[in-house]
């Protein structure tokens, strides 16, 4: 986010000394490049959320996983320790 305020001030300062000078051809064709690049960093940052909220979702299915597999893990020990001392035995 950091990084993104950082771009949008060097921009700003391109942008205003550039407006100063007047001439309309050259002032369109950089408020349509300064647009397609709006346009590029909001499509990144739209492919960053979203990336993170799916390796977020992927995180909780593994931590679920894990969860129930160490709880499997647990009832199968003490499944097989049949000895009479056994801690792990029920």
């Amino acid at each position: 986010m950091k990084k993104l305020l950082e771009q949008i001030v060097e921009v700003l300062t391109v942008v205003l000394p550039f407006l100063k000078k007047g001439n309309t051809k050259e002032e369109k064709e950089f408020s349509d490049l300064i647009k397609s690049q709006y346009g590029f960093l909001v499509d990144q940052l739209e492919k960053v959320f979203k990336d993170y909220f799916e390796l977020s979702t992927c995180v909780k299915e593994m931590h679920t996983e894990i969860f129930s597999l160490k709880e499997q893990l647990s009832k199968a020990l003490a499944l097989q320790c049949t000895a009479k001392d056994c801690a792990a035995r029920n």
